[in-house]
């Protein structure tokens, strides 16, 4: 039978009464051990380059600086970071349609007769840094037929290295949709593509076969799938060329810029080709271990390289040329991002030229219909596109971010924010909206932007 539920038991006794247990000093100790804990962390976690790490374009510095937990957590936390940044977007996006109607009301009209279709060329130089046009090197420039280009076309003396921590991709992002990259993950590798406004879809839409070309493979930084998404009719990596001869990281620069010329020859119409170069990549050796010449540290190994670049992009126009088509092409040539050696090369370089920041990149665009000239304004690669649309007389998309030709002094950059052009020189400028609530509105969900 069961003992009902207040039955108790007889408990044997020692006679003695037991006293309760002060634990309380034990909980202070914990608690000052984890505040001092907290407070050591703090001071080493004060001690680590975050500004360096945060936006890496390689993961050693971090793991080295953090360890490999450190980094697990550091990765972790910029995945979350990014996350709630799109959770972020607003659902109310006119400030943001406002702003980018502000933009639109600077640039020139849609003119009302249809301009001739001139072909329109890309060239982006890998790691060129800004300061090597107008730079010597033992008495000599250091890339001879860019420094003709700059006397001959439309030259950006004060072009910002606008990329983030797609560096590369980035550049793609700035000259192909006219947006900001993002400061928390390259927008090739977070972000869908297929939906954002881009030049490869404006040109399709008026009538041109789009193509891009890089010497590498096409998996790497995902550019295969992102160039289709952005509208390319044609994606060509380095198992659809000739790949005979190689240098450094991929297909040399001279041998890209052949194939290139030979398709734009051979085109049937209007063609938008956005030729990607890669020799003159870190820590650029590569051309002197080509050549068989000895190594002489990495200025002299970047001096050799460049000037390699700079023949191969002089024997491109002279291809162009001779079968009569380099008239009927606007071709902008510019850098992806810096050299990641500037300091350096200011101190080795016998002649460094003045710039508004250290942090710039080569920018020409040939072929315009205005006169031969030097800006000196600041601008950014997103201008390009919005140059080269105006230039054919098609409209440019709303989303696009970048300035006319008329209107250069003011650029946006990941890292450094606004950036204008005063006679006191460069300085920081408000911006109205979130930059990068921005681009993800314009990647995400850009009819809401172009939407009345």
């Amino acid at each position: 039978m069961p003992l009902p539920a207040h039955h108790s038991y007889p408990v044997r006794s020692s006679g003695l009464r037991r006293l309760p247990r002060r634990r309380g000093w034990r909980r202070w100790v914990f608690l000052g051990w984890i505040g001092l804990c907290l407070v050591v962390a703090g001071r080493l976690l004060r001690q680590v380059p975050w500004r360096e790490l945060r936006p890496r374009c390689v993961n050693w510095p971090a793991v080295y600086e953090l360890g490999g937990v450190g980094y697990a957590l550091l990765d972790l936390w910029e995945t979350g970071e990014a996350r709630c940044t799109e959770f972020r977007i607003p659902a109310d996006s006119m400030a943001y349609r406002a702003y980018l109607l502000g933009l639109a009301e600077r640039r020139r009209p849609v003119p009302a007769v249809l301009r001739p279709r001139k072909n329109v060329i890309y060239v982006q130089m890998e790691s060129v840094d800004g300061l090597v046009l107008g730079a010597r090197y033992q008495g000599q420039p250091l890339m001879p037929f860019l420094e003709s280009l700059a006397r001959k076309e439309v030259y950006f003396a004060n072009a910002i290295d606008n990329t983030s921590c797609g560096r590369t991709t980035d550049a793609g992002i700035l000259t192909l949709t006219s947006l900001v990259p993002l400061r928390s993950a390259p927008v090739y590798m977070s972000q869908p593509l297929d939906r954002v406004p881009s030049l490869p879809k404006a040109l399709n839409a008026a009538g041109y076969h789009t193509w891009s070309m890089h010497g590498s493979d096409g998996e790497f930084w995902r550019r295969n799938s992102a160039h289709v998404a952005l509208g390319f009719d044609e994606t060509l990596f380095g198992d659809d060329l000739d790949a005979s001869e190689r240098i450094g990281w991929g297909i040399s620069d001279r041998s890209i810029l052949h194939q290139a010329a030979q398709r734009i020859i051979e085109a049937k119409g209007p063609t938008f080709a956005h030729v990607i170069l890669l020799t003159n990549h870190h820590p650029y050796q590569h051309v002197r271990q080509h050549r068989g010449l000895p190594q002489e540290g990495i200025v002299a190994d970047y001096v050799e390289s460049v000037r390699y670049v700079d023949e191969s992009i002089a024997g491109f126009f002279g291809e162009l040329a001779a079968a009569g088509v380099l008239q009927n092409c606007i071709i902008a040539v510019y850098g992806d991002h810096d050299s990641s050696i500037t300091p350096q090369l200011e101190r080795e370089l016998q002649t460094v030229p003045e710039r508004a920041m250290a942090d710039t990149v080569p920018l020409f665009v040939c072929g315009l219909p205005e006169a031969p000239r030097r800006v000196d304004a600041v601008v950014g690669l997103q201008d390009v596109p919005v140059i080269v649309l105006e230039a054919l007389g098609l409209p440019v998309p709303l989303t696009f971010t970048g300035n006319s030709l008329d209107r250069p002094g003011r650029t946006v950059a990941a890292y450094y924010g606004a950036l204008e052009s005063t006679p006191a020189g460069l300085v920081a400028s408000p911006m109205p909206v979130n930059q990068e609530i921005l681009t993800l509105l314009a990647l995400r969900h850009p009819e809401r932007l172009m939407e009345p």
